[in-house]
């Protein structure tokens, strides 16, 4: 359908909510393209997209965005891009479900360190890396299949669907950077905290080296261990928080188109 001239974008004094999620877009924004991201930052963007979210669905309830919804172009621009979020409550369901996954493997290597040490921790480790590897291909290709819209560059775009596309493409750039700190930290060995683990437990069997010792590398390997595990729960807990908003935004885009 041919874009029209008639503008049915907001008024030009946008109201108070509207410039509410652009600046937490925009905050939000920076704070991922920072270079020393962790995995705490992470946990919390994760939370923080979530509220842009309600506060997009007020963007939607505003009754100037309740008339322009009424136009077919429009419409049909909101319902192409709610169908698109469907990939994106995937990718946040599969990664969610790898977290937890994961934080289960590290719960298996972390009981089996403490109850037969380093020389039954060897086949934990590899299934552990085995996993995050398959999971790290499984993510990758969720993200390399994309959702296309149709929307052309000189379409008169409603603000409110307009804020909603930028937040779903932030979103899926968020859960990149997630996805690739975490392979950071597990499965590229020679540069994360994962590979101080596996040297102490290598270290750990060398036959020459006092128990006083070994116990302290054990020690070092626990803490470690939890520390990673602590960080992946809270990734998971984060991608669960913005999974469920992510189900009650659509619900109320769709409420809302209905009416």
């Amino acid at each position: 359908m041919p874009c029209h001239n008639r503008s049915t974008s907001l008024p030009s004094a946008p109201h108070s909510c509207v410039l509410r999620v652009e600046e937490e877009l925009q905050t939000l924004k920076a704070r991922v393209d920072s270079s020393s991201l962790t995995m705490q930052m992470m946990c919390d963007a994760l939370k923080d997209i979530g509220h842009l979210y309600e506060c997009i669905e007020e963007v939607f309830c505003l009754p100037s965005n309740q008339n322009c919804l009424s136009h077919p172009q429009q419409r049909k621009l909101m319902e192409e891009e709610l169908e698109g979020s469907v990939r994106l409550l995937d990718l946040c369901s599969t990664m969610r479900d790898n977290m937890g996954a994961m934080r289960i493997h590290i719960q298996d290597f972390q009981s089996a360190l403490r109850r037969e040490g380093a020389a039954a921790t060897a086949n934990k480790v590899q299934t552990y890396i085995r996993f995050a590897k398959k999971a790290n291909k499984d993510v990758k290709r969720q993200i390399g299949n994309k959702f296309t819209s149709s929307i052309k560059e000189d379409c008169d775009l409603l603000l409110a669907v307009r804020l909603l596309i930028e937040a779903r493409e932030f979103t899926m750039s968020l859960l990149q950077s997630v996805f690739s700190l975490v392979s950071k930290q597990i499965i590229k060995p020679k540069t994360s905290k994962w590979s101080l683990v596996s040297k102490t437990l290598h270290k750990r069997k060398v036959a020459c080296v006092e128990q006083e010792d070994n116990d302290r590398k054990a020690l070092e390997a626990q803490k470690q261990l939890l520390t990673l595990e602590l960080s992946i729960e809270g990734l998971e807990n984060g991608l669960e928080c913005l999974f469920r908003q992510l189900i009650r935004s659509r619900v109320s885009l769709l409420n809302i188109l209905s009416l």
